[in-house]
């Protein structure tokens, strides 16, 4: 029997000629095809015409056969024109389709005097097969596996499968087609214009047997990105033998497979197989689920797989398979076991993503673990100290801002997406010492999401700006010391935590208005610290909102600080930062000294040992803080005057008639001026009193349970609001008053498209109410106690330290700050509440959803409001503003962008810093964890439970009343709101765990929250 390749005609169902497109690097349509048939064919014949020289090239012991009229015919006549002299069995396949060995033989051993290959499951052989894919395909119509219809023109309807392009041709059929090209030139038949399913057609027509032979999707041809991959990936087994034959630069572990069902019938001879191929190492017997790795779910980590079994014992083994095939849901008996080698001296481990599964963009995500040597500790969720390194996908694999370790990995991603053409892929892997980079798996990415018309090249031409962007921003600055800036999301004022790292236009305008734009930066100069006026604290990567870090650290200096030293200590600071990205969201107790405290020596020793400072400039930093922490300490009741004046007047703009517009600028005009400042000067002072409280742990003065205990006697309005609900709940407060009075909180503070709690007060409010009151109440027993002994000790260190304050006036200082700085935001938060609600107020005139307001900005709005928009038709002019802006901020979430960006290259290639989260508590918890984000899951049951929230924004006090056992934050410091809460509760919690860990949680079901260890532990 002979092969013939069609690739003479034009080509075929619209597809470009392609037998020399690659399925891998090195493995091309054509060698898939000459090695599925070589145990059947004596001879192999091309049929070209396209390109044919350069398939000449590239296979030169082929015997060619050539179509000089290709341009204008198809391949129909190109076989008829190729048709042997001497009759032979023939089999014929278009050079664009790929298939297995195991078809060609279920078509060999198949009667009939033509045998064609049909797929039945052709219209949903892969995901998102289009209509016009599905018209234009060469059909067939089946009928008790003869074909009774045949052609290229086929009708959608009357089809039943698709025509391959894989057929046997008998020798009698081969006779009959000589005579139709024969009769054609008679009779004015074009077969000119024939594809070879129409060859068929003409062939059962003149009475010929056409059996088919069913593939059940088990091909593929170079039409749609994802076709290949379908016909690579399988199940886990599958997909590792099938890649293992043709990987070359990487390595994929020798293997045994069964199903389920021939275990069942004879697992002795199973277990010698394995016994003989591995003899006694050590073996992982592996999951390989037929519902396991798909293109729809992948149920990674639902099954269970057995490392470190002993390859002599028969015993282990049959348990280990028993186990594996317990886990199995469904029973199918075409899951599959997969046995292999365990690795040794195993170096690094990890999964790749390759796009991102969130949105499709163009990075190559890899968590792996560098410290434990193990394999799975990245799958399972267990690694504590797991990273997550991402590399733009147009990066050079030689950059050296690429972890040496992962240098390996990225030419053998790039293999592997050849071999599939496709690039949606998870990728299991393991490098050890002896063997180098093995891959343990392959699947698709089956939560991926559209990146819709925005193509890799915008997205690659977006970086490039942000890069420019980047550089703009490191020549010097007016009123700014330092010779360059580097942006992170946490380091003042803490943009991540309060807006997000995505936040609104009309969010982040609001945000830069009220507090980044100039109020941070006049508390700074009123409280004694450098003026950095006019620059502002926020700048903005594409929608994604950072801190100017250089502006920041400039206004942390004391003022009476010369400029010398204090560009000195900028640069330095700049340069720790850094050194040590981890610090991002710490920078005022790790990176750069904010005020004085119990152990400013440490910042001493930091000078003198890491950046050279000489003794008297040491004296004069230290001298500088002790100044401006001494006056801190005697400001603080001016700020609660004006916060008074804020609430005053908040009533009177309530109850006002002002239009909603109006009404809505007087509110944040108020917040501006009355609210965020005194609020800032508030947090300055609450920053120093909990600083203050740390040194004193830090050094040994207290304990970190004395620590505990003083915040246990702290006095905010979250504990105003469980004693309200009981008040409520007992019929002492009315609901409407306690709506009225906390109704204005919401999840997400600057965000309009958030609900507060008036809005949604069932949701938030009347659980608290509901429940008994006995279990609102604070567990208050032996609380100060602690303190009580320990506040002697404390005033002495601070007497001793050189800080002018008495014990009961340091005391009245910290208790002040702490309780103050919440009383602040809380009233500043019920002016910025009242303004976007009305807001919305305002937007019901235009028919303006809360979605479409939040796509324009403040300053949209204010021209709107001072009639500088010359049109008649602001309805337009807002929902085009709001189109374009929700464009970008679609743009926006494709991003992926790291916590600090230190370097142009920061933008193609960082890492996630690993955060140390922020502790709060001595007690340990096991439970069930839930993730909410923003509103959602309100009306969830949460008592007893692990609560995982994105932010630390007070918008989320209703959780404390809830009965949570623990609480843990992507985002939030050691000042944070939700840091003072979970103090002030005695709740476990972790505030501000990082991106990263925030990430390998989110998917767990049951978490240890051990603040005590500093541990956070995934169960299941």
């Amino acid at each position: 029997m002979y092969l013939y390749v069609l690739g003479g005609g034009r080509p075929h169902s619209g597809n470009k000629h392609s037998a020399l497109r690659a399925v891998g690097n090195s493995i091309s349509v054509l060698d898939w095809a000459l090695d599925a048939v070589e145990n059947y064919v004596e001879d192999y014949y091309f049929v070209s015409g396209y390109a044919s020289e350069t398939v000449r090239t590239v296979y030169p012991n082929l015997n060619y056969l050539h179509n000089g009229d290709w341009k204008d015919t198809c391949a129909g006549w190109s076989f008829l024109n190729a048709l042997p002299n001497t009759p032979k069995e023939i089999l014929v396949t278009y050079s664009d389709i790929v298939f297995r060995e195991a078809i060609v033989n279920d078509i060999i051993n198949t009667d009939g005097d033509v045998v064609v290959a049909i797929d039945s499951r052709w219209r949903s052989r892969y995901g998102g097969r289009d209509i016009e894919d599905i018209n234009v395909c060469e059909k067939v119509l089946v009928r008790n596996k003869e074909i009774s219809l045949s052609g290229s023109n086929l009708s959608v309807n009357l089809a039943n499968a698709e025509f391959l392009g894989l057929v046997r041709f008998s020798k009698k059929a081969i006779e009959k087609l000589k005579l139709i090209k024969t009769k054609s030139k008679f009779q004015n038949t074009n077969l000119k214009q024939t594809n070879l399913s129409d060859i068929v057609e003409l062939l059962r027509i003149d009475g010929l047997s056409i059996k088919a032979v069913d593939v059940h999707g088990a091909w593929a041809e170079l039409n749609k990105p994802a076709d290949i991959a379908h016909f690579i990936l399988g199940t886990k087994a599958q997909t590792l033998d099938r890649l293992k034959k043709i990987v070359k630069l990487s390595q994929i572990k020798s293997q045994v497979s069964f199903t389920t069902a021939r275990w069942s019938e004879n697992p002795s001879d199973i277990i010698n197989k394995i016994q003989n191929y591995f003899g006694d190492r050590q073996l992982i017997v592996r999951s390989s689920g037929v519902t396991e790795d798909g293109f729809l779910n992948s149920n990674a980590g639902a099954y269970t797989s057995i490392l470190d079994i002993l390859g002599s014992n028969r015993a282990y083994i049959k348990n280990a398979v028993d186990t594996v095939i317990k886990s199995y849901p469904d029973k199918d008996p075409n899951n599959e076991v997969l046995v292999q080698p365990m690795l040794v001296n195993i170096q690094l481990s990890g999964v790749v993503f390759t796009r991102s599964p969130k949105s499709g963009a163009p990075f190559y995500i890899i968590n792996y673990d560098d410290e434990s040597g193990k394999s799975d500790t990245i799958t399972s969720g267990t690694s504590e100290r797991g990273k997550t390194f991402l590399i733009l996908r147009n990066a050079n694999e030689k950059n050296k801002n690429i972890p040496k370790k992962l240098r390996s990995l990225l030419p053998a991603l790039r293999e592997i997406e050849r071999l599939l053409n496709y690039e949606f892929l998870d990728i299991e892997f393991a490098i050890t010492a002896e063997t180098g980079l093995n891959i343990l798996q392959v699947r698709p990415i089956s939560t991926i999401e559209s990146i819709g018309d925005f193509a890799d090249e915008s997205y690659y031409n977006l970086i490039n700006e942000l890069e420019e962007n980047f550089q703009l921003h490191q020549s010097e600055i007016p009123f700014l010391l330092g010779k360059r800036t580097i942006f992170g999301v946490m380091p003042d004022w803490n943009p991540a935590e309060i807006i997000g790292i995505n936040p609104s236009m009309l969010a982040t305008s609001l945000y830069e208005n009220l507090i980044t734009n100039e109020v941070w930066a006049e508390q700074r100069a009123g409280y004694g610290y450098r003026d950095v006026r006019p620059n502002p604290l926020l700048v903005s990567f594409a929608g994604h909102p950072y801190v100017n870090v250089r502006s920041s650290f400039n206004s942390f200096i004391p003022f009476t600080l010369p400029d010398v030293i204090s560009e000195k200590l900028v640069e330095f600071s700049i340069g720790w930062l850094e050194k040590n990205p981890d610090l991002h969201d710490k920078i005022e107790f790790d990176v750069i000294p904010t005020c004085f405290d119990l152990n400013f020596a440490r910042w001493e020793d930091r000078f003198k040992t890491e950046a050279a400072f000489s003794p008297a400039e040491i004296d004069q930093i230290r001298k500088s803080y002790l100044s401006l922490t001494n006056k801190a300490l005697h400001r603080i009741s001016e700020d609660f005057v004006v916060i008074e004046r804020l609430e005053c007047r908040y009533r009177q703009i309530k109850n006002s008639s002002l239009p909603p517009l109006q009404k809505a600028f007087v509110l944040l005009d108020d917040a501006r001026r009355l609210g965020a400042l005194p609020f800032a000067h508030l947090a300055r002072s609450a920053f120093v009193a909990i600083n203050l409280l740390r040194s004193a742990v830090d050094i040994g003065v207290l304990s970190k349970l004395e620590y505990d205990d003083f915040f246990h006697t702290i006095h905010t309005v979250s504990q105003d609001l469980c004693i309200d609900s009981i008040a409520c709940s007992d019929g002492i407060l009315d609901w409407s008053e306690f709506v009225e009075k906390y109704g204005h909180l919401r999840p997400g503070t600057y965000d309009i498209t958030s609900s507060n709690y008036r809005q949604e007060a069932e949701r938030y409010l009347r659980p608290s109410v509901n429940k008994n009151s006995a279990n609102n109440k604070k567990n208050q027993t032996n609380s100060g106690s602690l303190w009580k002994d320990a506040r002697g000790r404390f005033a002495k260190a601070i007497n001793k330290s050189g800080l002018s304050v008495t014990g009961e006036e340091i005391e009245t200082f910290m208790r002040t700050a702490i309780e103050g700085r919440e009383y602040a935001k809380f009233a500043f938060s019920r002016n910025l509440s009242l303004a976007l609600d009305e807001l919305l107020l305002w937007g019901e005139v235009y028919h303006f959803d809360a979605e479409t307001i939040s796509q324009i900005s403040l300053d949209d709005l204010r021209y709107i409001y001072s009639g500088r928009v010359f049109t008649r038709d602001i309805d337009q002019w807002v929902r085009n503003r709001a189109k374009v802006n929700q464009e970008s901020a679609r743009v926006s979430e494709l991003l992926e962008l790291p916590p600090l960006i230190t370097k142009v290259d920061d933008f193609s290639l960082f890492s996630y810093p690993l955060n140390h989260p922020n502790y709060i508590g001595s007690g340990s918890v096991i439970s069930i964890c839930v993730e909410l984000e923003d509103q959602l899951g309100a009306e969830i049951d949460l008592e007893g439970k692990i609560i995982l929230i994105p932010s630390a924004d007070p918008g989320y006090d209703w959780l404390f009343n809830r009965g949570i056992a623990g609480l843990i934050t992507k985002f939030g410091g050691a000042n944070s709101h939700m840091a003072i809460r979970a103090a002030e509760y005695q709740l476990p919690a972790a505030i501000g765990i990082g991106e990263l860990q925030y990430r390998n949680l989110a998917g767990a079901e049951e978490l240890e929250l051990n603040p005590k260890l500093r541990t956070i532990r995934v169960i299941r």
